[in-house]
């Protein structure tokens, strides 16, 4: 049984992110987005290790939005969970594009 509040939706959405990693130096890499939904996302590619509980800012175009790790899988792909009410990320856009041609 999935235990997700919210759908989700694959996309392919390039991102830049920030923050402190595991070991508390700051960084800035380019990484993926694979994965939305109305309460998170999921990121792939990011080189440095992660920690649950770490926020991290994500940039995707020209609009920045904060998360918090929620997971971290044993590949690196990460869960983060939106701090803001509202996200840079259109999801309701994202919702119908995704029902109408199949992907993003």
């Amino acid at each position: 049984m999935d235990r997700r509040h919210n759908s989700r939706i694959s996309v392919q959405l390039p991102v830049q992110v920030w923050g402190l990693d595991a070991c508390g130096r700051p960084f800035s890499e380019a990484a993926l987005v694979t994965n939305v939904s109305t309460g998170g996302i999921v990121v792939e590619g990011l080189r440095r290790r992660m920690r649950p509980g770490e926020q991290l800012d994500v940039r995707l175009g020209n609009e920045t939005s904060q998360f918090r790790v929620i997971w971290v899988s044993c590949t690196g792909d990460l869960g983060l969970q939106n701090l803001k009410s509202s996200s840079f990320l259109p999801y309701c856009d994202l919702a119908c594009c995704a029902q109408t041609s199949g992907a993003c």
